[in-house]
């Protein structure tokens, strides 16, 4: 615990009570902490940490996504597209989330149709 103190100046005692509580109720200021003492990026300390880490499940021989079956081969791959996509910046989408996408894309509605229309037409 020293070291950790001595690289990133937060005080051992803070270090000491927080590795007794849970990871749920750390500041930042010491999750970087032990991240600078591991070289690691905080963000990936804290995955580690976690104790059920997210996955995105995908299975392509299947055509489901997050456990939800995608009949339509095109519509999989674009509702596919459009996971991984926000997927890699920051969504974790839930078989919930992915429902969604599949009611919409079956059904989707037709003010939503419009305003994609008007924002796509824009300007041409």
């Amino acid at each position: 615990m020293n070291e950790v103190s001595k690289k990133s100046g937060v005080a051992v005692s803070t270090l000491d009570n927080a590795v007794k509580k849970s990871i749920e109720s750390w500041s930042i200021r010491t999750l970087d902490a032990f991240a600078l003492a591991l070289n690691e990026k905080p963000g990936d300390l804290l995955n580690k940490l976690q104790p059920n880490p997210y996955t995105l499940n995908i299975k392509d021989g299947k055509q489901t996504i997050q456990g939800v079956y995608i009949p339509d081969k095109e519509m999989y791959q674009q509702i596919r597209s459009a996971v991984e996509d926000n997927h890699l910046e920051g969504w974790n989408p839930t078989s919930k989330d992915v429902k969604f996408l599949l009611k919409n894309a079956l059904n989707p509605n037709p003010k939503d149709m419009e305003r994609i229309d008007r924002i796509w037409n824009e300007g041409r």
